[in-house]
């Protein structure tokens, strides 16, 4: 019995390690979304436990999720076509997950949108243990242009509520 609970395990654990083996890849090219691009994010993780191990960045662009490949630094590029909407997902085990919205329905006006646009930033993740319970009631940034001249327009939104907790099993 003993035995067989410790293969059990031991698959277990062999499992998990494949899994979150490709996880982190070096940055390679941009992860694209269509043949003509109209902006490319690139954008930095810094985490709070100092490595980016098993960090995701997960977009989902018109129903379409891809993963992101994220270097060894933090880094990651997406490729994104116009007309989009975006939602970019930064998840690692023991932080707080985060949710940006990019939408590019007016990255072709004014003059900057006659060339392909390129928007970087970064995302923090913070330590569930060190936020009290609490999580994002929402994405917690979006990015878009503006009608009219495509100029870009960044919003934050950092407010925390309660985070959902599972209920207690009785046997």
């Amino acid at each position: 019995m003993r035995t067989a609970i410790t293969h059990t395990l031991h698959a277990g654990l062999f499992a998990a390690l494949l899994v979150n083996a490709d996880t982190v890849r070096a940055a390679g090219p941009p992860t694209r979304f269509a043949d003509k691009e109209a902006v490319v994010l690139t954008g930095w993780l810094h985490v709070e436990d100092l490595t980016v191990e098993e960090a995701l960045v997960e977009v989902q662009v018109n129903g379409t999720t891809q993963i992101a490949e994220v270097s060894n630094t933090g880094r990651f590029t997406v490729s994104l076509p116009a007309d989009a909407e975006v939602v970019l997902r930064f998840e690692k085990e023991g932080h707080l997950s985060k949710e940006v919205v990019v939408h590019t329905r007016h990255v072709n006006e004014g003059d900057a949108g006659q060339h392909t646009r390129h928007v970087r930033f970064a995302v923090i993740m913070e330590l569930e243990r060190r936020m009290g319970g609490l999580t994002y009631a929402g994405p917690v940034g979006s990015i878009g242009f503006d009608a009219g001249g495509g100029c870009l327009a960044v919003a934050h939104d950092r407010k925390m509520v309660p985070a959902k907790r599972q209920a207690v099993m009785v046997f």
